[in-house]
């Protein structure tokens, strides 16, 4: 069932695993008192736990028919299976295994309770059960004789094991009245089949290679031919890159599959043979998710832990169901991709198409994600302790000699603890001018920020701000909190400004005059278009991203590339535009007078007003409004990840990068979020450690983009007036870090995005673990 720590690792596991328990104790309630029912019964349970549950989602008669009919393919399998049944005695039996059961009931003698079940059943499920038990033994019966050599080979021999036995489910379905045909329905049964086949060869490799007194081999020659000269070979550790090679090509195999079986569940009516069909198709692609690029498969078992199995039972009860795990699955596959791989661009085309279907049937946002449940702990202990020693570390390098420095890092915490953090990554004199010139730029965004200032008064101060900071003397009160005390203290700002290399404060005089200018503009300026609105953001934040390129020219660390005003625009704009996007509210609700930021022609198509998105009864036109938006936002994510990518001291990129990953993922919180306009929204503290805590090339950087575009992505509704155009943008962000980046060789911030858990939790969930544990041992 798992260990006491895995419960402890996955704690959302517990009431899932709970209802299962409970589902098992129903089952064994519901054997039938009849002797070779009760056998049959319990005979599943033994040979098949996760079956057993599944097939408790069919009505009676059907249930024992699937029942028998499981039995005697299981019966007929164990046949083919044992290599010391010499041939000439194991190709008769299976040659007749539908005609009697005298030649089997030397093999396992309580089959005789099989028959007898077998013999109650309607004509119509004796007769199908009759028909694939005879096809499928003379196909296992070829195969004795016979290597699996081709590909065609491979597809034939699951066909008998396999594709006939979603060939008979269909035949028993049609045959309880439940379910009518479609006309490719032998076609598409056929293919569910080869998927969970193709998925247990996979996965059964080493418990097959090793079989005693010989090998069983189902892997095509065809495919493990290009990477050994043996099958055997792949389990040998010297041989590790080729196996996962193979590996590799044989998930991508199997995924051609998954359309057939999605249109296959698709066409369903009856809702417990829809459940029964879905659970083990949900649980391959998982596992086949698990499986690949996975070395670990030629080592030992490799299988969904149980928790995640009572997940999928608990939660699937529709087909879009089905399409979000589908979804979910694929995209942690995906993850998984080596562009180096010789099958990548093969195993990305089927997983795009996959994700399409999805995308276009299924409402992906509307449901919890599985791709949320296979990450680490929910627990963000360990980075927050690493970041708590960096706060303390940053303090202690305060530099205390100079007063007028220590008070501008003492002022730079205040105002942003995580900017802070940031910049002590930076050598000290680039430190000091980057620490200088944020607190002179948020100064004068405190003074735009303020409605109480008369305009009269503001603009002048915006114009000429980039003189008032050589004034040793010059302050001016306004601003809340913190805020408030920068303005207060502003003359230390302005004589640690004085200090600066004259390359650092010319700089910073020019940005800030051009940001004063551009502030003075909108201040009497509404923003009408997407043009004003970029154009505000360029004063805002596009100067900050040039100010800073400027600092590291001045620097000697960085070097020029021919479009880096443009690139350096586009960074500043995409970190104020996630910034316009999450501050709504608090804009919105400004006093004495609301900030408006968001253009009118996007706004404007929504509502009347911009403060009507707001109102709970606009909550539909809000987020559809909010989701235009963010698209207009991705827009900048090619010219961000192109800016880091240029960067080559890396301290200093580091401290560009980190913003620009809390940022896209605050972006994909946002995303389809309503909160958005009810209250705070953004990334818990814990996360942002990780992301400080991980982030160190440029690896970790694609990798972060790629995994907060997933997560954007699953959010996306195909109903959404601009869901297309977000969709693509996201595809083309996913490109440049699949393209780019090693995707498989990180951890995955999508997997960190499942919901933190109080300290109260996290204090009850060891003990309850335990008793859970004591509870569930009677069953597993």
């Amino acid at each position: 069932m798992g260990s006491l720590g895995t419960l402890l690792r996955y704690p959302d596991d517990i009431y899932p695993l709970l209802k299962m328990k409970r589902a098992i104790e129903r089952a064994e309630k519901q054997i039938p008192p009849e002797p070779h029912w009760g056998f049959c019964y319990s005979m599943l349970h033994k040979v098949s736990r996760s079956f057993s549950l599944v097939i408790q989602q069919l009505r009676p008669e059907l249930r024992n028919a699937v029942c028998v009919f499981y039995l005697v393919l299981r019966a007929l399998d164990t046949v083919e299976d044992d290599t010391s049944i010499p041939t000439d005695e194991k190709l008769p039996i299976l040659i007749a295994f539908h005609r009697g059961t005298k030649e089997y009931k030397v093999l396992m003698d309580q089959f005789h309770h099989v028959s007898a079940a077998f013999l109650e059943l309607d004509k119509g499920y004796q007769e199908a059960i009759e028909e694939i038990t005879k096809r499928m033994g003379a196909g296992m019966a070829k195969f004795i004789c016979q290597e699996v050599e081709t590909v065609d080979d491979y597809d034939e021999y699951c066909h008998y094991v396999a594709g006939l036995v979603g060939l008979g489910l269909s035949k028993l379905f049609l045959a309880s009245g439940s379910e009518v045909l479609t006309p490719d329905w032998d076609h598409i049964s056929n293919s569910m089949g080869l998927f969970l086949q193709k998925t247990n060869i996979i996965r059964d490799y080493l418990e097959d290679i090793n079989e005693i007194p010989k090998s069983r081999m189902f892997w095509p020659r065809k495919i493990w031919g290009k990477y050994a000269d043996k099958l055997e070979d792949l389990k040998y550790e010297e041989n590790s890159t080729k196996a996962v090679n193979c590996l590799n090509e044989m998930v991508t195999n199997a995924l051609t599959h998954i359309e057939d079986c999605l249109k296959y569940m698709a066409a369903l009516r009856d809702p417990s043979i829809f459940r029964f069909c879905a659970i083990p198709q949900i649980m391959a692609i998982g596992t086949l998710a698990l499986c690949y690029n996975n070395v670990q498969l030629f080592r030992g078992v490799v299988k969904l832990r149980r928790g995640l199995t009572a997940k999928v039972i608990d939660r699937t009860k529709t087909m879009a169901d089905v399409y979000g795990a589908f979804y979910d699955f694929s995209c942690m596959l995906k993850t998984k991709v080596d562009k180096n791989d010789p099958n990548a661009s093969n195993t990305l085309n089927r997983l795009e198409a996959v994700e399409k279907v999805c995308k276009d049937t299924g409402v992906l946002q509307k449901r919890k994600s599985y791709v949320n449940d296979e990450g680490q702990s929910n627990v963000y202990i360990y980075p927050l302790l690493k970041l708590k020693l960096a706060i303390m570390k940053a303090q202690n390098q305060i530099p205390l000699d100079d007063p007028h420095l220590a008070i501008c890092y003492s002022l730079l915490q205040k105002v942003s603890r995580s900017f802070s953090l940031v910049i002590q990554q930076l050598g000290t004199e680039l430190r000091d001018a980057v620490c200088v010139f944020y607190l002179i730029l948020r100064a004068l965004d405190t003074v735009e920020d303020d409605t109480s200032i008369p305009m009269e008064i503001k603009v002048p101060i915006l114009l000429a701000f980039h003189r008032h900071i050589y004034d040793r003397g010059w302050h001016f009160t306004c601003g809340t909190e913190e805020y408030k005390v920068l303005m207060d203290q502003f003359h230390h700002v302005s004589a640690a400004f004085l200090e600066l290399e004259e390359g650092y404060q010319e700089a910073i005089e020019d940005i800030t005059k051009r940001m004063g200018a551009g502030m003075a503009k909108f201040i009497s300026k509404e923003v009408e278009t997407v043009d004003d609105y970029d154009e505000y953001c360029h004063y805002a934040a596009g100067l900050v991203g040039l100010g800073l390129l400027k600092l590291l020219l001045t620097s000697g660390l960085e070097t020029l590339t021919p479009d880096w005003q443009q690139i350096s625009n586009s960074t500043g704009l995409f970190l104020q535009k996630t910034n316009i996007i999450k501050d709504y509210l608090e804009d919105i609700n400004e006093i004495p007078k609301p900030r408006m930021f968001w253009p009118r022609e996007i706004w404007g198509k929504y509502v009347d007003k911009l403060e009507d998105l707001k109102n709970e009864e606009k909550s539909t036109k809000a987020v559809q409004c909010l989701n235009e938006m963010v698209t207009n936002a991705l827009i900048h994510v090619e010219d961000c990840l192109k800016s880091m990518a240029g960067l080559r001291d890396p301290a200093i990129f580091k401290s560009c990068a980190i913003p620009q990953i809390v940022a896209m993922g605050t972006l994909a919180l946002c995303y389809n979020n309503v909160q958005v306009f009810r209250g705070a929204v953004k990334l818990r503290r814990g996360l942002i450690a990780k992301v400080i805590d991980r982030t160190k090339t440029m690896g970790d950087v694609y990798g972060a983009f790629y995994d907060f575009s997933c997560m954007l992505k699953t959010k996306v509704d195909k109903k959404d007036p601009n869901a297309m155009k977000t969709l693509q943008r996201l595809e083309t962000i996913e490109k440049v870090c699949r393209e780019n980046g090693d995707l498989h060789k990180r951890k995955s911030y999508v997997n960190d995005e499942t919901q933190s858990k109080a300290l109260l939790f996290l204090m009850l969930v060891p003990l309850l673990a335990i008793l859970v544990l004591a509870y569930l041992k009677h069953t597993y």
